[in-house]
């Protein structure tokens, strides 16, 4: 496996589309539910690259996000990233907080909670595809949140997984909420570790 480009076979990809796609499914229904508004959710793409090219191509790498990451240990491991620009992130919890029903709202506003529930919904979401179709059981951290600059805050967490080998394997999925002051995206990453994605394919049956 020391090529990008052989990593996964195309029939592995396919496999891990159809899995993540019903926990994007799950996570969009339970999220709506959480932020109250619609949840619009995109196809999972699997993503494949090193680490060097996963950060080369940012399209705006000094952009400031706000990112919250989730580790998972189990029968597999890794991470998972939730990731919305600092702007948008500030402008979307404060929307949400303001349509939660009066007796959930806290004394004061909290900037994080709303994304903290966010990153806790979609990883909880995701481990539960797998663990329903694959029997692979894992239980996730609580959320740990990062700011600054895109590139930096990316560096930190996949320098951290590239210990784990050179190629990175990971599903991304662009989550959308359309609201009454326009549409804030988010996105969501999981990043099993090398040899979590080798027990998945053989769970699959395509390893």
């Amino acid at each position: 496996m020391s090529s990008t480009h052989n990593i996964l076979t195309p029939v592995q990809q396919d496999a891990l589309k159809e899995i993540f796609n019903i926990g994007s499914g799950n996570a969009a229904t339970t999220l709506s539910e959480v932020v109250h508004q619609p949840v619009l959710v995109s196809v999972p793409q699997i993503k494949v690259s090193t680490v060097e090219e996963a950060l080369s191509s940012l399209v705006k790498p000094d952009l400031p996000v706000v990112c919250l990451v989730n580790i998972f240990v189990g029968d597999i491991s890794g991470c998972t990233l939730w990731l919305m620009p600092g702007e948008t992130a500030l402008s979307f919890a404060q929307e949400c907080w303001h349509k939660m029903p009066r007796a959930k709202k806290e004394a004061e506003f909290h900037f994080g909670h709303i994304h903290l529930e966010i990153s806790s919904v979609l990883t909880e979401s995701y481990l539960s595809a797998l663990s329903d179709m694959l029997e692979l059981t894992s239980i996730p951290s609580p959320p740990l949140m990062l700011s600054g600059p895109m590139q930096k805050v990316m560096a930190r967490i996949l320098g951290e997984y590239a210990r784990f080998g050179d190629i990175l394997a990971y599903v991304q999925n662009r989550f959308r909420f359309p609201g009454e002051t326009g549409t804030a995206s988010g996105y969501f990453m999981m990043l099993p570790d090398a040899a979590s994605l080798k027990r998945i394919m053989t769970a699959m049956k395509v390893g």
